[in-house]
């Protein structure tokens, strides 16, 4: 057999070894491809080991839980089946209080017409002049308040926006200087307000004095000016009883007290009127002239 010169072993071998070359230019290095070992086969017994401590810690949290529930069940003892749901958290409904209106028989202020309401251990007595949508008129409003319990109406602002939601819906739009007030009940605690309904607006006084007669309220001027403190002091000074008024001791001797003389009496004294002399009538007509007649 008859070989070609150019297909020689030695060409063949160079051929192989530019291959190869090329080979590693292209791909870069060749790791030798080494076997792994394999991973080692887990035995049987671990296994259940783990299966085993798997269950048992279930096993625990579920009875945790299960104690957890028991006594979230005594702390909430579930309802009988007749009551209505009431959420758990549900603020408890507070009954208003029941009051029984009454004959408004102790108290008088000028022209001022009154109402009384009553209940356990409280007394409350409303004096009222003029209409707040007058703006033309003052308007007063004072509640008389007879009671054994001391005083927990925490400040004059909490007093005021509770009194204004009682005389029909009004509401505190502001409120300006504090300030205190000379009478003969005692110092009456004041501030600067701007009461509001759904059509009005005043600027009002209102005050507050606790005493044996706790007396709240407020007065507003016309035309939409702030009344004066005097006239302020002087309309509280101007409380009274009524006469023949079944009042508490305490209360009959605050209202016994004397009347400041900055404030006048509330009707003025009237005086006998004198007759004044009579005075000639003068009157306006000219007298006629009578001449006599010359004599021949």
């Amino acid at each position: 057999m008859r070989h070609r010169p150019d297909f020689d072993d030695a060409a063949l071998a160079r051929a192989a070894h530019a291959l190869r070359k090329d080979l590693l230019q292209d791909l870069g290095p060749i790791e030798p491809l080494v076997p792994r070992p394999l991973a080692r086969a887990t035995p049987r017994r671990s296994w259940c080991r783990r299966v085993a401590g798997r269950t048992v810690g279930a096993a625990a949290v579920i009875a945790l839980l299960s104690v957890l529930a028991s006594e979230r069940r005594l702390a909430d003892p579930p309802l009988p089946d007749q009551a209505a749901f009431v959420p758990r958290y549900a603020a408890p409904a507070v009954a208003p209080p029941v009051w029984s209106e009454v004959a408004a028989d102790r108290y008088r202020l000028g022209e001022a017409t009154g109402r009384a309401r009553t209940m356990a251990g409280l007394r409350e007595d409303t004096l009222t002049a003029g209409a707040f949508a007058v703006q033309e008129a003052p308007y007063l409003r004072l509640v008389a308040v007879e009671t054994a319990e001391p005083d927990g109406e925490g400040s004059l602002f909490v007093t005021l926006a509770r009194r204004a939601a009682e005389a029909g819906g009004l509401s505190v739009a502001r409120t300006g200087e504090r300030g205190q007030l000379a009478t003969r009940f005692g110092a009456l605690d004041t501030v600067d307000a701007a009461l509001v309904d759904a059509e009005s607006r005043r600027a009002c006084t209102a005050f507050r004095l606790n005493a044996a007669l706790r007396l709240e309220g407020w007065l507003c001027a016309p035309l939409g000016q702030l009344p004066e403190p005097q006239a302020v002091a002087c309309t509280v000074d101007r409380l009274g009883a009524l006469p023949g008024a079944h009042v508490a001791p305490p209360v009959a001797a605050m209202l016994a007290q004397a009347r400041m003389a900055a404030c006048p009496p509330e009707d003025p004294a009237t005086t006998a009127a004198v007759p004044a002399p009579r005075r000639a009538v003068r009157t306006n007509a000219a007298r006629v002239r009578h001449s006599r007649p010359a004599s021949p």
